[in-house]
């Protein structure tokens, strides 16, 4: 029995670009660097996170005709001052904007409007007991060597996997040094404990 014949198909033709829309002018400045990354969870201000206090600010931004912000105003409140002030020093800081573009696309100044929601963190674990030690040897030219934990228990343990099988390759700026002002070797014992009291 022969092999099935092979027929050649020719590739589709390659088809045009689709054109993109012409932009349409004036427009309104545009932001470049955001604004997902405006605001990040570690800036929270903490009197807000004490005070439980969350919300929505709604802001309006003056652009420059360089793309910077020049004044931020918030025009709807979360009800929390720290919030609102907190929104608009991070606008200041790190919005960056393309310009808006007049009727001929030259740069001109302009605004923008949007809103940040503020959603209070997930409060921490608390501070358990623990102790960490460990020691290592400073040798006569700086170097650290004989790196080892002696005991890693409770909220300390992570130190320990930090550490992994020794401590990371240090070379100190100058080793210590005798009353004669000789380099000498030293041991080196570190103790960190956290202590919970009633």
């Amino acid at each position: 029995m022969g092999a099935s014949p092979v027929t050649a198909v020719p590739p589709a033709p390659l088809m045009p670009p689709v054109p993109m829309p012409a932009e349409t002018l004036p427009r309104g400045p545009r932001p470049k660097n955001g604004p997902a990354g405006w605001i990040q969870t570690g800036d929270y201000p903490p009197m807000a996170v004490k005070n439980g206090e969350s919300g929505t600010t709604g802001f309006t931004l003056t652009i420059d005709a360089k793309g910077g912000v020049t004044n931020c105003v918030v025009v709807a409140t979360s009800g929390s001052a720290a919030l609102d002030r907190a929104t608009c020093d991070l606008m200041r800081v790190r919005a960056t904007f393309d310009p808006a573009l007049d009727s001929a696309g030259k740069p001109v100044g302009g605004s923008y409007t949007n809103r940040t929601r503020w959603v209070l963190p997930a409060p921490g674990p608390l501070p358990q007991p623990g102790e960490f030690i460990f020691h290592y040897v400073v040798e006569a030219d700086g170097r650290q060597t004989e790196c080892r934990v002696e005991k890693a228990t409770g909220a300390m343990e992570p130190r320990l996997k930090l550490l992994g099988e020794g401590c990371p390759a240090v070379h100190f700026r100058e080793p210590y040094k005798d009353e004669q002002g000789n380099p000498v070797r030293r041991h080196v014992t570190v103790r960190q404990s956290l202590v919970v009291e009633p």
